[in-house]
């Protein structure tokens, strides 16, 4: 991996962790996430190329098993990209599926927690676990959802997840686009499991190495460019 690039995905992460620290001490929040507690990890995780090269790197070095799990579910959803990037209901869908993410251990903690993208770092709750479970909360009802609406306060949304580190995850995934976009010349912006299995295609490989023209080649044969949830590039 870009050495320029490795560090910035590290110092992304490094501040990501201590603005949400500051922010929760400053707000008084206390969250509720714990190890055990994964609904989150059911979710459609999007990345840039530099954070999915990070995270395949730690996995080569440390963690060959997790990472043939992860290549093998990243194949499997590379094909559902190509088939279903044009259904507007996709990560909705997807979610209420309820399929774990490979990185998880037997016991539901994330086994490459230290080095999770930003996308995963911006979601936190301080209500109970249960809400984050798929399709809890659009099947509250009555006093359960008065129950549930009358936690909502500012600093949450979407739902119950709190704003704050939501907001900051997104704009400082964007910033590390843009830093790979100068360094490399371009940026791929896609799920996080079938970018990790792209990054070890010789022919994926060899595109990057050529550049921008051929890197949206190579995905374009994979029908993978393109609708509201195929990859970008630019």
């Amino acid at each position: 991996m870009n050495p320029v690039l490795q560090q910035a995905v590290a110092r992304a992460h490094q501040r990501a962790d201590a603005r949400t620290e500051d922010y929760l001490a400053r707000h008084g929040l206390r969250v509720s996430c714990r190890k055990g507690c994964f609904a989150c990890c059911f979710a459609w995780v999007v990345v840039g190329l530099a954070e999915a090269a990070y995270l395949r790197e730690q996995l080569e070095a440390h963690q060959p098993d997790v990472l043939a799990r992860a290549e093998a579910e990243g194949q499997n959803r590379l094909m559902r990209i190509a088939r279903e990037k044009h259904r507007p209901d996709f990560p909705t869908a997807y979610f209420l599926e309820a399929n774990p993410c490979p990185l998880l251990t037997p016991e539901g903690a994330c086994s490459v927690h230290p080095h999770r993208p930003l996308a995963c770092r911006g979601v936190l709750t301080d209500l109970e676990a249960r809400y984050c479970r798929p399709g809890l909360v659009p099947s509250l009802r009555g006093q359960e959802r008065a129950l549930y609406q009358g936690q909502l306060k500012p600093w949450h949304g979407p739902e119950h997840y709190l704003k704050g580190p939501w907001r900051l995850s997104e704009r400082m995934a964007q910033e590390l686009w843009a830093t790979e976009q100068r360094v490399r010349g371009f940026t791929v912006v896609g799920e996080l499991m079938g970018l990790i299995y792209l990054l070890g295609q010789p022919d994926f490989q060899e595109a990057l190495a050529q550049g921008l023209t051929a890197v949206k080649q190579a995905l374009n044969q994979r029908k993978l460019l393109g609708g509201e949830f195929g990859f970008w590039v630019g």
